[in-house]
Order: structure tokens, then sequence, then C-alpha cells
């Protein structure tokens, strides 16, 4: 497990955590971020964000708009589907 200091313990990953565990750069992430395509608490769900995020870029060569809607409606597909299986 990386190592945090204890101001970063209980609130997740720093940046320069984030970014060598996922090997997205500094700016990039931080760009992400500005776009509302990441949380600012950088967590567990961040790396499988960012992930993602870098998979339909590279996939699809899509730009941060793109970026942005696909995954918003990825999320919304994600919600319907936990929200079917609780109905069963």
């Amino acid at each position: 497990m990386p190592e945090m200091n204890d101001s970063t313990q209980q609130d997740g990953y720093t940046l320069e955590i984030l970014a060598g565990i996922t090997g997205v750069s500094t700016q990039t992430i931080v760009q992400y971020q500005e776009h509302g395509l990441i949380h600012s608490q950088f967590d567990d769900e961040t790396v499988r964000a960012l992930r993602r995020i870098e998979h339909l870029r590279e996939t699809f060569a899509m730009n941060l708009g793109g970026l942005k809607l696909l995954t918003h409606l990825l999320d919304e597909v994600e919600q319907l589907r936990q929200e079917r299986r609780t109905r069963r």
C-alpha cells in the first residue's frame, strides 16, 4: 500500500500518489478535476474513475467534453443497474 502522510491518511491519496498509482500525470489529474471528471477527494473510487477515463480517452480519442458526457452516462447506467438489482 502506498505511504501517506498523517494529513491524507483519512482523506485518501495525495495527488502525487494518485499519479503514481494510475500513471496519469499530476497536471492531467488536476485538469480532469477542474472539468468535473473526478472528485477532489482522491480515493479508490478516483483510481477506478481515472483508469476508466484514460481507457476511454485512449480507445476513442475523446476530448474532455466527450469524456465528461460519456462518464456521466456510464455512471447513470451503473446506478440504474444497481437500482434494478435491489428491486429483485
